[in-house]
């Protein structure tokens, strides 16, 4: 039984639990069908996702800021409309679990956190977070049941207003760069930022 058979074995213990609208075994597979496997961080993140959304109100159009790169941005995509790639979700590399969702009409909305001191009460989640414990030494079942157990239990909310980041990229003019011949956004320069010396690959030898 590999890991993710494993977290599936708990929904049988949390038939009522709902997050996001979802059965806990819809949403343990959706985790899996987007992320791979039914990462904890997601897995917390959805649960976050599931209280900013009760806050914000279930018909908003809501755009979305998350503060860490690591696994909150893929539970934001997972159960929100919110993407990368349509705009709606901002990724800041901060490293702080953190999300807001928001109203895109009145930029109100609410920002939800991993309270620490609130997760003091859960030692597995607070001792994995805070990285003092080899993975090896807290398997992912045992801290899947302590996520499940803690609920909402861990985080921290407060409503907000968003004041910059609100705005949504558009596209600017292309041109057809003199270095590479590729088109790119002219907003780079008389040339593309890879043939500026910001490219991170170089062209290997035909096979």
């Amino acid at each position: 039984m590999n890991a993710n058979d494993r977290a599936f074995t708990l929904c049988s213990r949390k038939e009522t639990t709902y997050v996001c609208g979802k059965s806990l075994e819809d949403f343990f597979e959706a985790i899996e069908h987007f992320h791979g496997w039914i990462a904890p961080g997601i897995v917390l993140g959805g649960f976050m996702v599931d209280l900013a959304r009760e806050h914000v109100g279930p018909d908003v159009e809501a755009d979305a800021i998350v503060e860490t790169c690591h696994c909150l941005p893929d539970a934001v995509q997972i159960f929100t409309p919110c993407t990368v790639g349509n705009g709606w979700l901002k990724i800041l590399n901060w490293d702080k679990f953190a999300l807001s969702l928001y109203d895109r009409r009145t930029l109100s909305g609410c920002r939800v956190w991993l309270d620490i001191e609130k997760a003091k009460g859960f030692p597995n989640l607070y001792n994995w977070y805070m990285r003092l414990v080899p993975k090896k030494d807290l398997p992912l079942k045992t801290l899947l049941e302590t996520i499940l157990d803690a609920g909402r239990s861990a985080f921290s909310c407060r409503p907000i207003r968003i004041t910059r980041l609100s705005k949504r990229e558009k596209k600017g003019d292309t041109a057809i760069c003199s270095g590479c011949g590729e088109a790119y956004p002219t907003n780079q320069g008389n040339i593309c930022a890879a043939c500026q010396g910001e490219g991170y690959y170089e062209v290997s030898a035909a096979r």
